[in-house]
């Protein structure tokens, strides 16, 4: 089989834990996928006059999906992008203005899980019950990438073919990390990379009326986090390291994109700094920045609006 030749499809449950019937229209593009099957494997002890091993039972399994999908919108003001499924599914809520933007902040509840599937050339490798954790890295020049880690509450390998009724992938063009009007506690900081993870807890949910021993993946908690690099200057210009030691609460935003169904603003309001090491990009002196992103209200951490 072609490594290039594969497919994606992800559709949130009608029910929790029951596998949804994929279609065309639930396939997006996606880089770098892999599928990671785990079954334990319960061994058998048992004494005899051998000391040859006994076989084991297979017991409870589950399988994890990963991949990274471009960060850009769907071409129109106030239409969720295919990437919104995705983040829904990793605890994350969208507010829909028709017409004008859309919004994706953490949310506590109403966290649904969401069936997903490989099609790679004539195997379908797919999860259920799944919900996951994404992360999101922007690099000077380059469009910015979310990576998605999916656990599922079982999984399936089978022969099949790939899609071919109803897809049609999102044509927009992902905007470069460029003119990104970068402040971090109102400083235009000279930053080369962002990176931030949700560091959300996912944890299997024991059924054992379920053929693989769980009815879902489940959020249970997020940790959220940012790094970035920084070029390091004068405490005049900016005292990082003063800030470091006040425990300084700060905003960060940054933009992607200047088209109209394809401006990315992302936004957090209270940024803490836990970490610095002093860093080297090029003979030029940075600073290696580490940050806990805190809540203002509660659920709002972490902004994602598309307009």
């Amino acid at each position: 089989m072609l490594k290039a030749l594969l497919q994606l499809a992800a559709k949130a449950e009608g029910t929790e834990g029951s596998a949804e019937t994929l279609a065309g229209a639930d396939a997006l593009l996606v880089m770098n996928p892999s599928f990671k099957p785990s079954i334990e494997m319960g061994p058998r002890d048992n004494y005899s006059s051998s000391l040859s091993r006994w076989s084991s039972v297979p017991g409870k399994r589950s399988a994890v999906i990963e991949f990274d999908v471009e960060l850009k919108g769907s071409g129109t003001a106030g239409t969720a992008p295919a990437l919104g499924k995705l983040l829904k599914a990793c605890g994350f809520g969208e507010t829909v203005v028709a017409g004008t933007s859309v919004t994706y902040k953490p949310a506590s509840a109403s966290i649904g899980s969401m069936t997903l599937a490989l099609y790679w050339n004539g195997v379908i490798e797919e999860i259920w019950g799944a919900r996951g954790d994404a992360s999101l890295k922007l690099e000077d020049g380059k469009p910015g990438i979310l990576h998605f880690t999916f656990t599922g509450a079982d999984f399936s390998v089978a022969d099949g073919a790939m899609l071919t009724s109803g897809v049609a992938y999102e044509s927009t063009v992902p905007p470069a990390f460029l003119n990104a009007s970068i402040t971090i506690d109102s400083y235009a900081a000279l930053v080369g990379a962002l990176e931030f993870r949700m560091g959300n807890k996912v944890a299997l949910r024991p059924d054992a009326n379920a053929a693989s021993g769980h009815k879902s993946a489940v959020i249970t908690g997020r940790e959220p986090v940012l790094s970035m690099d920084p070029e390091f200057v004068t405490v005049a210009t900016y005292d990082f390291f003063g800030k470091l030691r006040s425990g300084n609460l700060g905003a960060l935003t940054a933009t992607l994109g200047a088209a109209a169904g394809n401006i990315c603003t992302i936004t957090a309001p209270k940024v803490q700094y836990t970490n610095i090491t002093p860093g080297d990009k090029d003979g030029l002196l940075s600073l290696g920045m580490d940050c806990l992103l805190t809540r203002n209200a509660g659920d709002d951490e972490l902004s994602i609006v598309f307009t």
